[in-house]
């Protein structure tokens, strides 16, 4: 991004609720905000369901549970890096860190 922490910190934030994330918690003097994501892409076991089982309203489809990310933000110089980050702080690189990403992105513009 092209801010300085403190403004791209409060964007970032903003852009979190509105996308839909729930921030379960944040670290500012770590730059970390910690989310909860579940990607619709992955796990999505409605195009795997037959007619009858459809019609099965009253068996009990549990949501896939949303795992968690950190959302890193790291000051760059009056530029601020966004990379996402797995649960346990290494770097993701996965489809669904680079859909987090696009997603913020485009709420960030």
């Amino acid at each position: 991004m092209e801010e300085d922490f403190p403004r791209a910190w409060r964007h970032t934030g903003l852009a979190l609720d509105q996308v839909g994330f729930t921030v379960e918690d944040r670290d500012r003097s770590n730059g970390v905000y910690f989310v909860r994501y579940n990607d619709p892409l992955k796990d999505d076991n409605s195009k795997k369901k037959g007619f009858l089982s459809k019609l099965a309203f009253w068996r009990s489809d549990t949501p896939p549970s949303a795992e968690q990310y950190r959302i890193h933000l790291q000051d760059r110089g009056g530029r601020t890096e966004v990379t996402v980050q797995t649960k346990d702080g290494s770097r993701d690189t996965s489809p669904t860190g680079q859909s987090i990403l696009t997603l913020l992105q485009e709420r960030l513009r």
